[in-house]
């Protein structure tokens, strides 16, 4: 069966012939990932892999998943210098678009590292307006066969 051509979506890198991951080129990855960008942004870059295969090289190991975790959550500390960057480019103007610029940043930060930027959601359960709970208490009898004559 012919392999149907694709089209090229605009905005999107056309796919490139796919570079081997070396050691050295793994570890430059994972710097840019650190500095905020995105797989599809390093993946247009001259001499870089394509998207492919750098998904499948972060799949094919345990320790890749885990280097490739890691640098998401460092690059929200990227993204928290872009919004100081956005908040002190602000003026009366263009306030609006950094407002919405900051929280997309925001939004990105509280998923690549939730434990640190995420929000803290906790659970209160009380009784009847406000009261403590209630626990009920269940007896069990010991069982006792028809058989058995009732002791009491």
């Amino acid at each position: 069966m012919a392999k149907r051509a694709r089209k090229v979506i605009a905005g999107r890198p056309t796919p490139s012939p796919s570079n081997p991951i070396t050691p050295e080129l793994w570890d430059e990855v994972l710097e840019l990932i650190e500095q905020g960008h995105t797989i599809r942004d390093i993946s247009a870059m001259a001499d870089m892999p394509n998207w492919t295969t750098i998904r499948r090289f972060i799949r094919a190991d345990d320790a890749h998943r885990t280097q490739y975790a890691r640098a998401r959550e460092v690059a929200a500390d990227a993204y928290e210098a872009q919004i100081i960057d956005h908040l002190n480019a602000a003026d009366p103007e263009t306030a609006a678009a950094c407002r919405v610029k900051i929280d997309a940043l925001k939004w990105l930060m509280s998923k690549r590292a939730p434990k640190v930027y995420g929000d803290k959601v906790t659970q209160e359960l009380t009784g009847v307006d406000g009261a403590p709970l209630q626990m009920p208490t269940l007896v069990i009898a010991p069982f006792q066969s028809r058989d058995e004559p009732d002791e009491n």
